[in-house]
This record gives C-alpha cells, sequence and structure tokens, in this order.
C-alpha cells in the first residue's frame, strides 16, 4: 500500500469551523461546505474549505491554493524561538540529519529563524530544503559574516567560524585540512569575496593549488 503523499504535513494546534462556503441554502439531501480555519504549529493562522473537520484537513493537506487554501495570518514574530524549537514544530526528525544540520547552520539567528517562518508556506521536506538553499544563497550573497566578526571568531574557535562564514557543517577533520592547505582567516575572506558561494572543499582545493 503506497502512503499517499501531502504537500502540507504538519501538525494542528487547532481547528474551527466557520460559515458556510455558500450563502444560498442548500437543496434537503445535500451536504453543505463550511470554510475552517486552523492554527499550525508555527502559529500561523489557515483558511480552508471542508463539509467535516476531516475533510477540512485533508483539504488543508493538499497545500497552499489561492482559491481555497491559504494564510490568513502570518505567525508573530517569536524572539525566544530557537533552532531546536523550529526543528520540533515541524516535526524533523533524527532521519533527516541533513535538514537538522543546515538549519542549525543556516538559520543562525532569531531573526534568520523568524524570516524562515515568514516564507515556508507548506511544511514537507522538499520544500524546507529548497527555502534553506535560497535562504543560504541570499546569505552569502547579500548578509555574509563581517571580515572583523569572522577575524574575531576565528582567533576564538576557527571551527564555529568557518562553518558561519560558509554556511556549512565543519569538523575539526576538514579544519585540519584547511590549516594543512595553507588556510587563514585573510584567505577565507579573500576567496568569499571573489565566489560568495565557494564551499570550504573549494577553498581548500584552492589553498593547496596555491601553497
Amino acid at each position: 500500500m503506497t502512503t499517499k503523499f501531502k504537500a502540507n504535513e504538519q501538525a494542528i494546534k487547532d481547528i474551527v469551523r466557520m460559515r458556510p462556503v455558500w450563502t444560498q441554502e442548500v437543496e434537503h439531501g445535500e451536504t453543505e461546505l463550511h470554510y475552517y480555519h486552523i492554527m499550525d504549529a508555527l502559529n500561523r493562522k489557515w483558511q480552508t474549505i471542508g463539509i467535516n473537520v476531516s475533510d477540512a484537513i485533508e483539504v488543508f493537506e493538499k497545500g497552499h491554493n489561492d482559491a481555497w487554501t491559504y494564510i490568513l495570518e502570518p505567525a508573530p514574530f517569536n524572539p525566544d524561538l530557537t533552532a531546536n524549537d523550529l526543528i520540533n514544530r515541524l516535526h524533523i526528525g533524527p532521519d533527516a540529519w541533513h535538514i537538522r544540520n543546515a538549519m542549525q547552520i543556516i538559520l543562525n539567528s532569531v531573526e534568520r529563524r523568524n524570516a524562515f517562518v515568514s516564507r515556508l508556506v507548506n511544511v514537507n521536506r522538499e520544500d524546507i530544503c529548497k527555502l534553506l538553499c535560497t535562504m543560504k544563497n541570499e546569505y552569502l550573497q547579500n548578509n555574509q559574516l563581517s571580515d572583523e566578526a569572522f577575524i574575531h571568531m576565528y582567533g576564538v574557535n576557527p571551527v564555529e567560524a568557518l562553518s558561519v562564514y560558509f554556511l556549512e557543517s565543519v569538523d575539526i577533520h576538514t579544519h585540519w585540512e584547511w590549516c594543512d592547505a595553507g588556510g587563514t582567516s585573510q584567505k577565507a575572506i579573500q576567496y568569499k569575496r571573489e565566489a560568495p558561494f565557494m564551499t570550504l572543499v573549494q577553498a581548500i582545493e584552492r589553498a593547496e593549488l596555491e601553497t
């Protein structure tokens, strides 16, 4: 038995039946459609339709569309939102470790985490990955860590500094490879100025060629 694909896979905190969809009276024996308001796990209010609660949830799970299923009210800014909170609310399990790691690294401030919530529409792994990739590229292109902040961070914890600067997971072994290739904070700054989307592996390869 195959599992039915859900475009919108997220927990529902509350669902309330609202007014009928059609203003005219339905004929005897016909089932009446109602609007439903749904509060999702990210504290966004949606509107959808259904004959009953189960039907409305099924329509909601088919995902956003401009006619029936859309966000009525965005989530309020949450100054206490952590990456772990976001991971738990989106039900991202341990098997999706690459998504969990990416969220921890890319959404490394409360402003970025709230921006992610405001831009995400349907909740599913594909849409989450697409938005993370888009936001990563935007940050690398337009909102890079300042040279001064990177140099300071590099002097305190170079592994963390490289992770934040390249917005990718960096471990101690990758840091050693970087150092063995002659990598320094100044070289990282130079490379990223020339190619903002350069990965650390590419930077290591370039440093090795220059050594």
